[in-house]
């Protein structure tokens, strides 16, 4: 017996426009011949893959036939959007609804973009989850995807690809993320004739929206005056609320000043602010563009270099690694510069292939070294303070000539800015998928 079907898709942005989340709203018009089951799926994916558009987001939406007590997931204009959180049976024709799916999806593709390679993907049944970690962590050829839904027999599922085929790794990666780990997303979609032009979301209103629903994160960074919530990309978003509950979500997002009539919102469930790209590896197991949690010790003191950024080294028993927190982290840098060798530090990010470096999300304090100075003895005659005699000579008086061992003088602990505890980048340089630490 078949309970709904579900369809997934990805790889239909650029970076000058149009976005796969707005294109959920147009497949959720396509098929309202059937009901949706859950909420809509924004999942995110590996955030350091060179040729991802922007967020690097894809799709997945459930449809059957409802069961149970409906609930709201969006309004269309003046139309309310129901789901439903079951399906009864029903017996859908996959390729026919494949040929209905590539349509709209092609429709509202950048397919003039040389970069942008759509795909859709439709199933009675979620593919494996390892599909889903591949695609969070790893970096993934379309071949391997392939191969994987061609090897799986008795599965029933379909896709079609275009150009570079790319696009399939995300739209299987949406459909296999089952949603243990999970938060949500409210995002509100602006009128088609105001698309690329500025936004003006009003700043109180976020900064009042932040302190009354505390489930919601990342909505405003204060101290580097940035509305969070809102891009500045041509895309047709007009802003996106998140939260651990979707309950805060509706009324957080009428309590927003946008500027200007939203035309749609959608409330997905996501994989946002989960951490799932982070793996803990050694310095040995990095490779570039995965993310990585790693443990070791500050082996070189911080350095800046142009254009704002800090550097340092860190190494564990395999190896060794330069660490950055780039520009756009700002008060993060400080942090940064106050390490020291010896600190025992957790570096979370993704690596870099050239320079070949991790891009610190995250730093945790482990065990701060002790830092150290050399009080010189005192001369027993004169009380003067000793200076040195020369390498591995101790100390004498210029006055009475006395003198003193090396093992005289006494090493007094010195006071460090610089306290045990997981540190963040601010709001502003934080990415999809990392866990803000007051969650």
């Amino acid at each position: 017996m078949n309970r709904g079907f579900f369809v997934g898709f990805d790889d239909t942005d650029s970076p000058r426009g149009l976005c796969t989340t707005y294109l959920a709203t147009e497949v959720l018009e396509e098929f309202r011949d059937f009901d949706i089951i859950g909420h809509p799926a924004l999942v995110r994916l590996n955030p350091n893959i060179p040729w991802k558009t922007r967020g690097n987001g894809a799709v997945a939406i459930r449809f059957g036939k409802g069961s149970g007590r409906p609930f709201r997931v969006g309004v269309f204009g003046s139309r309310r959007v129901m789901a439903y959180p079951r399906s009864g049976v029903c017996s859908p024709d996959l390729e026919e609804l494949l040929e209905r799916l590539d349509r709209v999806v092609l429709a509202n593709s950048a397919r003039g973009e040389r970069a942008t390679n759509p795909a859709v993907f439709i199933s009675l049944a979620r593919p494996p989850e390892r599909l889903y970690w591949n695609a969070v962590r790893e970096l993934v050829r379309p071949a391997e995807v392939v191969r994987e839904l061609e090897g799986s027999r008795g599965s029933r599922w379909l896709w079609r690809t275009h150009r570079g085929r790319r696009g399939i790794i995300g739209a299987t990666a949406a459909v296999a993320w089952t949603g243990r780990r999970r938060t949500y997303e409210i995002i509100a979609y602006r009128q088609k004739s105001r698309w690329g032009t500025p936004r003006r979301v009003g700043w109180e209103s976020v900064r009042e929206m932040d302190r009354r629903f505390p489930t919601t994160f990342n909505n405003i960074d204060e101290p580097n005056r940035h509305i969070v919530i809102s891009p500045h990309s041509p895309c047709p978003v007009l802003f996106g609320i998140r939260a651990t509950s979707p309950r805060e979500l509706p009324p957080a997002a009428a309590a927003i000043e946008p500027g200007e009539p939203a035309a749609r919102s959608l409330l997905f469930i996501s994989n946002q602010g989960t951490d799932d790209h982070l793996r803990r590896t050694h310095v040995c197991g990095l490779r570039p563009y995965v993310s990585a949690w790693l443990r070791g010790r500050v082996v070189a003191a911080p350095v800046s270099r142009p254009g704002g950024h800090v550097f340092f080294r860190l190494a564990d028993r395999t190896g060794s690694v330069d660490c950055a927190a780039f520009e756009p982290t700002k008060e993060f840098r400080g942090l940064v510069r106050r390490l020291v060798p010896g600190d025992l530090v957790e570096a979370l990010g993704g690596v870099h292939r050239r320079p070949f470096t991790v891009n610190l999300e995250k730093l945790a304090v482990v065990r701060p070294a002790i830092v150290t100075t050399v009080r010189k003895p005192r001369c027993p005659c004169c009380g003067a303070a000793m200076r040195s005699a020369g390498r591995g000579a101790g100390y004498r008086c210029r006055r009475c000539h006395a003198r003193a061992g090396a093992e005289e003088a006494v090493r007094l602990p010195l006071a460090r800015d610089l306290a045990g505890g997981l540190y963040e980048v601010p709001k502003c340089a934080r990415r999809h998928l990392s866990r803000p630490l007051d969650r």
